[in-house]
């Protein structure tokens, strides 16, 4: 918006929202022509369908508490989205991340992602790793009694990334993109052989219906060798140990990669988008095949299946990986199908998604702890836990962020609460 006094002349970055009207310069509203108002929602819905997943846990685990209400439905909830959302997510943060390094360049783009994703990462895990370590002691006492307390360690597994680990994961695969991005245009120029070629695979599995498919089988491969994989659990999160852990490099790494590629190539979004709704209803079917042959009781079992026939860990690896594309081409296109126009509530969202995805989980684990041995139903405590959670982490972003030093960290600007009123003609 520009709101240039009348008589005086706006900069390059003003005259894009302003209008001369009889030697007075009047505010309009800026449009913003290039902007991906569809992705931006899709991006917002995976890190606010991470809150909704890490809310059902302590129905169907003891994480942080076992609650006295448990639900296998909330179970099955929990497996659902832990299939697609961070394979959305990552998918997303590498269309973006090749847009905006082509738009500001190696340098630019190095500082912003330090800004915008390492010192958030470091800042939130020093304050909120040790708060979420005594929260879950405090479920363990309130679950187990002193028997919680006292209970052996587990098993060292390296140090412990918190919910944050998706930031320490986005670290890696910058680097390693940039490094061999950077490797490529120096040995092969930036329109090699190699890029086209890629680019011509990426079209044409990003083009077709079943193209999902293709894009599973590396998971799938390492899933068929990995004997001791907690099938149920589906790809392993890797929220402990700083050593990069394979199935998150091959599963998450390859959505960002594939992310990166497909900006390259922004008209196949028109693909992407005629398939959506195809594609969501195949992840629906493959979600169903997955949760037939494993059962909705969680288990973390290596083999897990209704019963011992050889073909059954195959196809459900393969219906598990299939569904996990689907389910992120669905929602990709039936977003940009329905979702493409700028929308103030989901363009609020976008900017606070990042924030409330940051801090969400301490306020989660303390509601969980708190009710979990109320006589409630469980269809009681989920809904009061996620709508109190949301509404503290809306008020926080809105007060405390968005017009604040932090929120030009997380959102790249200081955004006003409120928008300044538009002048009219």
């Amino acid at each position: 918006m520009c709101f240039a006094a009348a008589g005086s002349r706006c900069d390059a970055k003003q005259k894009a929202g302003c209008h001369i009207t009889g030697g007075s310069i009047v505010a309009v509203q800026i449009t913003e022509p290039d902007r991906l108002h569809a992705l931006d929602a899709v991006r917002a819905f995976a890190l606010l369908a991470g809150i909704v997943l890490h809310t059902t846990m302590s129905f169907f685990l003891p994480i942080p508490a076992m609650d006295v209400s448990q639900s296998a439905t909330l179970g099955v909830l929990f497996y659902v989205i832990h299939i697609f959302r961070m394979t959305l997510f990552f998918l997303i943060a590498g269309f973006f991340a090749h847009k905006v390094f082509h738009r500001r360049g190696f340098s630019a783009f190095a500082r912003d992602r330090v800004r915008r994703i390492a010192l958030p990462m470091l800042v939130g895990w020093v304050i909120l790793a040790p708060l979420m370590g005594v929260i879950v002691v405090w479920g363990l006492i309130r679950t187990f009694g002193d028997a919680g307390a006292e209970a052996p360690e587990p098993p060292a597994m390296g140090l412990p990334l918190t919910h944050l680990w998706f930031l320490y994961y986005l670290c890696i695969f910058y680097v390693i993109v940039l490094a061999l991005r950077q490797l490529f245009v120096a040995v092969l120029g930036d329109s090699s052989w190699l890029h086209k070629f890629v680019d011509r695979l990426v079209a044409g599995l990003s083009s077709t219906v079943v193209g999902p498919v293709m894009f599973g089988l590396p998971l799938a491969l390492v899933f068929l060798t990995s004997p001791n994989w907690p099938a149920w659990f589906g790809l392993p999160t890797p929220d402990y140990g700083l050593t990069p852990q394979v199935p998150a490099m091959v599963g998450y790494g390859g959505a960002f990669v594939l992310g990166w590629f497909l900006d390259r190539q922004s008209d196949l979004l028109q693909s992407i988008r005629r398939n959506g709704p195809a594609q969501l209803v195949l992840a629906l079917v493959m979600t169903i095949v997955s949760l037939l042959l494993v059962g909705v009781i969680p288990s973390l079992e290596p083999n897990p299946f209704v019963s011992e026939a050889s073909w059954q860990r195959p196809v459900y690896i393969l219906s598990y990986t299939s569904a996990m594309w689907f389910w992120t081409f669905g929602l990709i296109g039936t977003a940009l199908r329905y979702l493409s126009q700028p929308s103030k509530r989901w363009r609020y969202l976008a900017d606070a998604s990042y924030w409330m995805y940051l801090v969400h989980l301490p306020i989660v684990f303390v509601l969980q702890v708190a009710v979990a041995q109320l006589p409630l139903h469980w269809s009681l405590k989920f809904p009061a836990i996620l709508l109190v959670t949301t509404a503290l982490l809306l008020i926080s972003y809105h007060w405390l962020v968005r017009p604040t030093r932090l929120g030009k960290v997380l959102n790249g600007k200081i955004i006003p609460r409120r928008p300044p009123i538009e002048a009219t003609a």
